[in-house]
């Protein structure tokens, strides 16, 4: 374990009434692997229901505006991003320095709106909402534009960072350490991925709790959007394609990819969510299952040919991205061609599906039996 972990948990259990359990450690996922990213196990069985770790209340970085922000709390709590700041400004007179060396380590350049030009308009290219005039070089990242507009905050580097650390926390008007070195995984389809809630009491503290029977050696995980107590910023319309806006990271399965726009060309609105999964165990290897959100099915061919159409145009931006020589960092194109990998899995997966539901084999063309293999995703980088 890191000595920056093992000092936040020193940290933690150093409090009368601050607990981390001795089954919890934080480490590398592959030990032989240092790039493999860190993450949140167990190296003992946990019972459900057992207590992994509890924060009291002074242990935690509270919102001064908590939660009469209003429109605010859409985007973040200026109040948190406050409170930060001034523990912050405390330096090494500040009880949270433990916790604030996450801050000093915390790197902006992985969030979509600090990338490079040509990376940021490719990935909204191939998302389908490309413009030119919203990019790195003519606007503000959402995030400090929400700082600068309705917080009346600085450009100051500082603010600025930590706004960004702010609004890529679970949670919206609470900073709890150890909570967001669990990494996120749906776990609403197929397979029980997540395994841990936080439980905050206002004015008490916070716990992470088991929420099953997790085997040594299993990762921690929780939902950054489907869980019962998200904060509300994560609560409403997300998915795979604002995870990765706002967090910089594409999710592996489970997935949910939701579409609300105006087809021109149809001349309807489009209003479209799924979420995409392995199938259960058993099932071929590769095989998807695919579920409407709340029982929905496309409700007729135009829905159908819109995702056929996205299909083709995805697949033309493959083709593109493989003759594509643009600057672009290799960390921005590996991000890039994983998303649209993940994108073409599951349009494929839902034109399949869709065009089952509607019946209309003239939709299934002897190009699309050729695509099966699409369906499945052994090989992609998810």
């Amino acid at each position: 374990m890191q000595e920056q972990h093992r000092e936040l948990i020193e940290w933690i259990r150093s409090h009368p009434d601050g607990f981390v359990s001795d089954k919890l450690e934080i480490r590398v996922a592959d030990p032989n692997n240092p790039a493999s990213g860190s993450g949140m196990f167990v190296n003992g069985p946990i019972k459900e229901g057992e207590l992994l770790y509890s924060l009291p209340w002074d242990l935690l970085i509270k919102a001064d505006d908590a939660p009469a922000d209003g429109y605010l709390r859409k985007e973040m709590s200026c109040g948190l991003v406050r409170s930060l700041l001034r523990e912050l400004r405390l330096g090494d007179e500040s009880t949270f320095v433990p916790y604030l060396k996450y801050f000093q380590s915390f790197d902006e350049s992985g969030l979509v709106e600090n990338w490079s030009v040509d990376g940021y308009n490719l990935l909204w290219e191939i998302s389908g909402h490309w413009s030119p005039e919203w990019s790195p070089s003519s606007l503000d990242d959402p995030v400090v534009y929400v700082w600068l507009e309705y917080c009346d905050g600085s450009r100051h580097p500082l603010e600025t960072k930590a706004a960004a650390y702010v609004a890529t926390r679970a949670e919206d008007f609470v900073l709890i350490p150890l909570f967001d070195l669990a990494n996120h995984r749906n776990g609403h389809m197929n397979y029980a991925h997540v395994n841990k809630k936080i439980e905050v009491v206002d004015g008490v503290g916070a716990d992470g709790i088991a929420t099953r029977d997790i085997a040594a050696g299993e990762e921690i995980h929780h939902s950054y959007y489907l869980c019962p107590k998200c904060g509300e910023s994560l609560s409403d319309g997300f998915g795979t394609r604002r995870l990765l806006q706002n967090y910089g990271f594409v999710e592996s399965m489970p997935q949910r990819w939701g579409f609300y726009l105006k087809n021109d060309d149809l001349d309807e609105t489009i209003d479209i969510t799924f979420d995409i999964d392995y199938a259960k165990p058993g099932a071929p290897p590769g095989e998807l299952d695919l579920r409407w959100d709340d029982g929905e099915t496309p409700k007729n061919e135009n829905e159908l040919i819109y995702l056929r159409e996205e299909l083709e145009r995805l697949e033309e931006e493959e083709d593109e991205l493989n003759n594509d020589d643009d600057e672009i960092p290799d960390s921005e194109y590996d991000v890039i061609r994983r998303y649209l990998e993940a994108r073409l899995v599951a349009f494929r997966k839902a034109v399949q599906v869709a065009t089952q539901i509607l019946g209309t084999e003239a939709f299934r063309s002897e190009q699309d039996v050729e695509k099966d293999e699409g369906n499945k995703i052994g090989e992609c980088l998810l």
